[in-house]
């Protein structure tokens, strides 16, 4: 049985660290409702980032075919530019007008929010570069 690279698996673990972050800071800046919110959201973070890291590690496995491999593992610039890109356009997107309404769900009224194919894309893409971080491998 070949064992997983270290390197791998501080990737992946990596990913996972920051998916929860992103998740938490995510979540503080649109349900946060107190005492629930505090007890359940790490929990659904956890679910939420494990989900991700490993659909991201599955699509990631189209990166070992040879000539994509040869490109992704070249250098780490892909991956350090789709996490910029990632980053920029969950921080900046609301402010690009990257928005969509909808509606709160305990008041009913609408509320302008970062249109969900930008957050979600976002997350994913900022995990899949993490947890696929071109690792150099030893002789």
């Amino acid at each position: 049985m070949k064992s997983i690279p270290l390197g791998r698996l501080l990737a992946t673990a990596t990913a996972f660290g920051v998916g929860w972050v992103v998740y938490m800071i995510g979540m503080v800046f649109t349900t946060y409702d107190g005492l629930l919110s505090l007890l359940f959201q790490p929990i659904m973070a956890v679910f939420c980032s494990g989900f991700t890291v490993l659909l991201a590690l599955l699509v990631g496995l189209v990166l070992r075919l040879p000539p994509l491999a040869r490109i992704w593992n070249a250098s780490a610039f892909w991956a350090f530019a789709v996490a910029g890109a990632s980053q920029f356009f969950l921080i900046f997107g609301y402010s690009l007008g990257l928005t969509d309404v909808g509606t709160h769900p305990e008041t009913k009224q609408q509320i302008v929010m970062l249109h969900p194919a930008v957050a979600v894309g976002g997350y994913f893409f900022l995990l899949f570069s993490i947890a696929n971080w071109p690792i150099r491998r030893s002789v």
